[in-house]
């Protein structure tokens, strides 16, 4: 059901088939601009040191290509529209791809602005293969853009789920997904004009330097674990008989405990 923001807008998220268009105009303004070359220079580094065969990427919008830099040779785009063009239009939550068969999975936006936010969550950790990286973008609602998301809900990028980054990394321990890398960008306030955005420069060096959590998106890494088994020698002619414990083998289990305890 659609949330109603604080001005008595709706505010939840459609398809992202709906939201797209709207989205690559919007990416397309002087602040979508900023914010997509904060985007990629913060992931460029990150995307340049993953390794493996396949790279599937996907997002809102077709205006920058983040995987251009990775050392990957097969890449690929799936997209939710006909306009983005790409290798295939799909479902994210029903991916025409076999399990355990990519690399490294690059997301952009595709949560915020999906129907079934953790399904294509899901979804990602199925076709990723054990010690595969997904690449995870993404607002952040605790930021000056994220405020302004719930205040106005005129804008294309204003009509998203509000995902935390820690949220999301409870959801990936659920599906066997480590995050081990978390970036934060675009720090000062989210405006038009380019020379009032110019101006305020000095709060993008202030929230890198210090690594405030209020960035208006952030960047995760992740990696999926398996399940590991450990051969334990046992003392059978011993006198005392071993005593066995359960012990979690893998981030799901151990994520579970947590949600039981409280």
């Amino acid at each position: 059901m659609a949330k109603q923001s604080l001005w008595g807008r709706k505010n939840g998220p459609r398809s992202l088939a709906d939201s797209c268009p709207g989205l690559a105009r919007w990416f397309d303004s002087g602040l979508g601009r900023e914010i997509l070359s904060q985007q990629l220079a913060l992931a460029q580094p990150l995307v340049e040191r993953l390794f493996g065969y396949h790279l599937m990427q996907a997002g809102v919008t077709s205006a920058v290509d983040f995987s251009a830099c990775s050392r990957i040779n097969h890449r690929f785009r799936l997209s939710p529209t006909p306009e983005q063009g790409g290798a295939a239009l799909v479902e994210f939550e029903q991916l025409p791809l076999p399990s355990e068969s990519i690399d490294v999975v690059l997301l952009h936006h595709l949560l915020d602005f999906s129907s079934h936010p953790h399904q294509v969550l899901r979804e990602a950790g199925r076709v990723l293969i054990p010690g595969g990286h997904l690449v995870l973008i993404g607002f952040n609602p605790f930021s000056l853009l994220g405020l302004s998301r719930v205040l106005f809900s005129g804008g294309a990028h204003q009509r998203g789920n509000q995902l935390r980054a820690a949220r999301l990394a409870d959801w990936m321990n659920l599906l066997d997904l480590q995050a081990s890398t978390l970036e934060r960008g675009f720090f000062r306030l989210p405006l038009q004009q380019r020379e009032l955005l110019a101006k305020t420069t000095w709060m993008e060096r202030l929230g890198a330097r210090w690594r405030l959590p209020c960035g208006g998106f952030y960047i995760i890494v992740a990696r999926k674990e398996v399940a590991r088994m450990r051969t334990i020698k046992l003392n059978w002619r011993g006198d005392r008989k071993p005593a066995l414990t359960a012990v979690p083998s893998s981030p799901r289990v151990a994520a579970r405990r947590r949600h039981r305890k409280h």
